[in-house]
């Protein structure tokens, strides 16, 4: 045994192996041997090694205080049979692009879009295409659909997708804090005297975000009246027509809901927001809409999702994770000109 801290440099005289790789078994990369791992981190092992935390954050101070250059290429990972629909529709899906784009270049990095279900493509293939050009990392785009299966090999690569739409394989995700935001955005409803809250809510969006925002609304009705707890209004498709009837039928005073054409319809039909009817959108996609809700922070998330896929890399951690983590961030409450104080 050392009279001092084991180093890497130490073990690789030891192992006969050079420090970089070393230094990558320790972090158990998939880029060198699995019996070439067991090797080192046993004689690592045996010898005591830890690593130096002040070494570790004096690295990171310098990686921070100098200009960003180029690190890597990072795959933008698309899983849509209509390739281009991420881009359309929600709005907010292009922009968490956006904004892993513009913080990937902060860090030095490079966010290539590659698709999956290109003609001719397959998992296996373009797993072969990302590690034969050194792409390390993969972002994936926002699922089509809920509970999505994908067929992919993510062995030798750090992955961070968005969302809860992903089923299977089940990884590190980054996603608005649907819950919390529900919460914030009830209590300022009720503060605000409404009394007869519903939600209108399509199912894929429930499905989508699971059950997130229609279980933090149920909650908040727990604190209503019996007569005042409206069933949701949930249907594959909300229309004009079925948010009609269900209004005429429960009538409540304001209306909470994800479509974006919800204030359009509500007016077609003879309210008027707010006076008669109070509405809050939980995706608002931009302030200058003049909605009250909740502003998912889009751009942020995106950001956020590059930095957790960064994370990844630095400690070289591939693969489907044993226990998948999830990064929430809250969205803003705006106020808006869609609600009002109750007489």
């Amino acid at each position: 045994m050392f009279d001092h801290r084991p180093t890497q440099k130490e073990i690789a005289k030891l192992t006969q192996l050079t420090q970089a790789t070393v230094s990558m078994a320790l972090a158990d990369n998939p880029r060198v041997s699995k019996a070439t791992r067991k090797r080192v981190q046993k004689v690592a092992n045996e010898l005591g090694y830890r690593p130096d935390p002040h070494l570790t954050a004096l690295s990171t101070y310098r990686k921070r205080s100098t200009s960003a250059k180029y690190q890597a290429t990072l795959a933008w990972l698309v899983n849509d049979p209509d390739n281009e629909q991420w881009k359309r529709l929600p709005a907010f899906y292009n922009e968490y692009y956006l904004g892993a784009i513009d913080r990937a270049k902060e860090l030095g990095y490079q966010l290539e879009e590659h698709q999956l279900q290109k003609d001719g493509m397959s998992g296996k293939r373009l797993a072969s295409l990302l590690w034969a050009r050194n792409i390390p990392g993969i972002l994936l785009a926002p699922q089509a659909g809920p509970n999505t299966c994908l067929d992919f090999d993510f062995s030798q690569f750090s992955a961070v997708t968005f969302g809860h739409s992903l089923q299977s394989p089940e990884l590190h995700t980054v996603v608005s804090h649907q819950a919390k935001s529900m919460t914030r955005l009830m209590r300022h409803i009720l503060d605000l005297g409404y009394q007869r809250p519903g939600l209108a809510l399509s199912t894929q969006s429930d499905q989508r975000t699971i059950h997130n925002w229609s279980s933090a609304f149920w909650g908040a009705q727990q604190s209503l009246k019996v007569k005042d707890r409206l069933p949701i209004h949930t249907k594959p498709q909300i229309t004009p027509e079925g948010l009609a009837q269900w209004l005429k039928r429960y009538r409540p005073d304001v209306v909470v809901t994800e479509q974006r054409h919800a204030k359009k319809w509500l007016l077609s039909i003879g309210e008027q927001i707010p006076e008669t009817l109070g509405l809050a959108i939980i995706t608002i996609q931009e302030q200058s809409q003049n909605c009250s809700g909740i502003l998912e922070n889009s751009r942020l998330i995106g950001a956020r999702a590059i930095e957790f896929l960064v994370d990844l890399l630095h400690r070289r951690e591939c693969g489907v994770p044993e226990i998948p983590m999830t990064l929430m961030i809250d969205g803003k409450l705006v106020e808006g000109e869609t609600l009002r104080h109750q007489a």
